[in-house]
């Protein structure tokens, strides 16, 4: 997955790798998979975006 996650007045580009069903080129379906995405960012990253942000645009990308 690659894309951009946005907070308040900061954002930065990512790609990490998280299998999703629920998680299709520019959508995200469900709350669960946004959560598992956003802690797969917080993790490679070390950076503490919370669930409230937004990610726009995600695509998808298979390994």
């Amino acid at each position: 997955m690659s894309g951009k996650i946005h907070y308040k007045h900061h954002q930065i580009d990512f790609e990490v790798r998280y299998d999703s069903e629920e998680i299709t080129e520019g959508e995200i379906k469900s709350e669960d998979a946004k959560r598992g995405l956003i802690h797969a960012i917080n993790q490679k990253f070390r950076v503490k975006y919370p669930l409230s942000s937004e990610i726009a645009p995600v695509h998808v990308r298979s390994f």
